[in-house]
């Protein structure tokens, strides 16, 4: 059972908030993690990282990587760690102005990666799912165009504690589960986890310099000021967005409440059956007899 472990939750950053990501992975690190999360054919893994995002306190978009495949080719990868509520429509914003700013004559594919503290979709069991574009009918895909991915961080952790995901022989999982071992949002650290990739690590020496510069970043105090500040920022941005979405739920029900009321009373005034209006608006009979004494 993987259990709540509160000092090694505040001695240890998580590592899916920008400030702590950028800073562990930079760019000797985001190679293994990005071609194992990409699982592309060797030719086209990338070899190196032709600019890496600088470090904006105030600015919370995704975090952006020009790599350079081992043919030469140019990819221009996002990383995304915030957990909005318009994942969709703001993954596809920062894709077409990544488009829009290149050279039409030398435009690079973008692949757009979304590692997300709940679940969005529900297409797959899987906790990594990708969109292509497809022709309709023949579903053949347009390689190296666009990709859009989304990680689900409550189905990966469902899927390691069911022992369905193998960090010894995956390395995808490996690198991922890497990221959800702390989850501040939730304020849960992963003991099980962290005891399992701690003995992972004396075999894999990426993952190794991973947890090095990790444990490293997160015992410095003028670090650790700097990522509860931005942990603090992306929390309450957050909360704001997912304030907003409510409200905007709330008002589009109460909208739709109010048609199906004023189409249930002009039904009521033409003599129908009042079984037969809350058949047609779904409003339930109690509401329906309400307006009958109105």
């Amino acid at each position: 059972m993987i259990s709540l472990n509160t000092y090694k939750l505040q001695k240890l950053m998580d590592l899916k908030i920008d400030f702590s990501f950028q800073k562990v992975f930079g760019n000797e690190l985001i190679i293994p993690f990005l071609n194992a999360l990409l699982e592309r054919p060797p030719k086209d893994k990338i070899h190196r990282i032709l600019q890496s995002p600088a470090n904006k306190d105030e600015d919370l978009a995704p975090l952006s990587f020009l790599c350079m495949t081992n043919t030469g080719k140019k990819l221009h990868i996002f990383i995304n760690v915030r957990n909005s509520f318009d994942i969709v429509k703001h993954s596809l914003y920062y894709a077409a102005k990544a488009y829009s700013n290149q050279n039409y004559k030398d435009i690079c594919p973008v692949f757009f990666i979304n590692l997300l503290n709940y679940e969005l979709l529900n297409q797959t069991e899987s906790f990594h799912t990708t969109y292509l574009l497809k022709e309709r009918q023949a579903e053949a895909p347009l390689l190296d165009v666009f990709e859009l991915h989304f990680i689900e961080y409550p189905t990966l952790i469902k899927a390691f504690e069911a022992k369905k995901v193998n960090l010894w022989n995956d390395a995808k999982a490996r690198w991922l589960l890497l990221l959800g071992i702390v989850d501040q949002r939730f304020g849960i650290f992963y003991e099980d986890l962290y005891k399992e990739m701690n003995l992972l690590s004396l075999r894999d020496e990426e993952i190794r310099l991973a947890f090095h510069k990790w444990h490293e970043l997160s015992q410095q105090k003028k670090e650790w000021t700097a990522y509860e500040k931005r942990l603090q920022q992306t929390l309450d941005e957050e909360k704001e967005l997912h304030e907003a979405k409510q409200r905007e739920k709330a008002a589009y029900e109460k909208g739709v409440k109010q048609l199906q009321i004023n189409i249930a009373k002009k039904m009521l005034a033409d003599g129908m059956e009042i079984e037969y209006v809350a058949k047609i608006t779904g409003l339930s009979l109690r509401e329906i007899e309400s307006l009958t004494k109105d």
